[in-house]
């Protein structure tokens, strides 16, 4: 009996614990709609680049998710875990890049037909 008072306890405390914990974590954003086929005209390049503008917002987003993962995981003491998120952050911030690039090219392609 004692024994399960005691799991019961340790249960009620892990829980607690580990709601603090997932408390400080900045949530993950909705991922915006994929790209279905190529831009072949003004309009479409003009949709393209808003819609890589919003993918390179979402990666951001995501990166500062995985930023704020690491910091938690780090303070818990879960170092692998810290290291792995901090990575999914930087790759997160290098796909954000490439989105704001290629929404530039859809915005020249807008502009030059």
């Amino acid at each position: 009996m004692k024994k399960s008072y005691m799991s019961l306890i340790l249960a009620a405390c892990l829980s607690i614990a580990s709601t603090a914990l997932l408390a400080q974590v900045t949530p993950a954003p909705e991922a915006p709609a994929n790209i279905t086929s190529p831009a072949t005209s003004p309009t479409e390049h003009k949709e393209a680049a808003e819609l890589h503008k919003k993918h390179a917002e979402h990666h951001k987003a995501m990166a500062a998710h995985h930023k704020s993962l690491a910091a938690d995981y780090g303070k818990a003491g879960h170092h692998e875990l810290k290291k792995h998120h901090e990575t999914l952050a930087k790759h997160h911030e290098e796909l954000a890049k490439e989105h704001e690039k290629t929404a530039e090219t859809h915005e020249k392609m807008e502009k030059s037909k």
